[in-house]
């Protein structure tokens, strides 16, 4: 029986079209590096997760050897998002999964490359006490996002890629008296400051 699905949406990575809010602090090749390295070590700490099938939803399209290869070398599925902004692919992506009869499903992005699992695998257990779960980032947005319904309400005039996202989203979800859980802070990388965070913070996990 198919009970829960974690997707990994995923940019198709092409020079000067990912992690472009590092320009001009970086060149757009060092970009693509680190946007690289982020979809390695995300999907690396997902295909240890049991219990869930894993796919990777790509934009604008898989057909792309670095995602292929990935794909191929964790077992993750792989499928086009469909919509013309985040909240509409978010959206596809729950109403098609669910439709495949997938009791629960967690999306999650590549911008968050230390996540720890342990909140991955935290989200999904929270699904068997309520219908959504969040992961808040500390910029406003979120890191994951989860449902075991299809809640259209909820992704319908968010404004994305501001730092009233995870509010706006909570404010539906309150509105819409769905039952929900919040996942603990974490954070994205999506500046030169970011990036700096980043470095020391791996420093630091190594040393533990």
């Amino acid at each position: 029986m198919k009970t829960a699905a974690l997707i990994i949406f995923a940019k198709t990575p092409v020079l000067g079209k990912v992690k472009t809010r590092l320009q001009p602090d970086i060149s757009q090749e060092e970009g693509l590096k680190i946007y690289k390295s982020f979809v390695k070590e995300i999907t690396s700490r997902c295909a240890k997760l049991k219990g869930v099938d894993k796919f990777l939803g790509c934009a604008p399209t898989l057909d792309d050897d670095f995602l292929r290869g990935l794909a191929g070398r964790h077992k993750f599925e792989m499928f086009n998002q469909r919509g013309a902004d985040l909240g509409s692919r978010i959206l596809n992506a729950f109403k098609d999964h669910l439709g495949k009869g997938y009791k629960k499903v967690v999306i999650i992005g590549t911008d968050s490359p230390t996540i720890p699992p342990e909140f991955i695998k935290k989200a999904f257990t929270a699904l068997d006490g309520n219908d959504f779960v969040l992961g808040p980032c500390c910029d406003g947005g979120y890191y994951l996002v989860g449902a075991k319904k299809i809640f259209p309400k909820v992704f319908k005039n968010i404004p994305w890629d501001t730092g009233e996202v995870l509010v706006k989203t909570i404010d539906k979800l309150y509105a819409s008296r769905i039952k929900f859980f919040l996942l603990p802070f974490w954070y994205d990388v999506d500046t030169a400051k970011d990036l700096r965070f980043l470095k020391k913070h791996i420093k630091y996990l190594k040393n533990q």
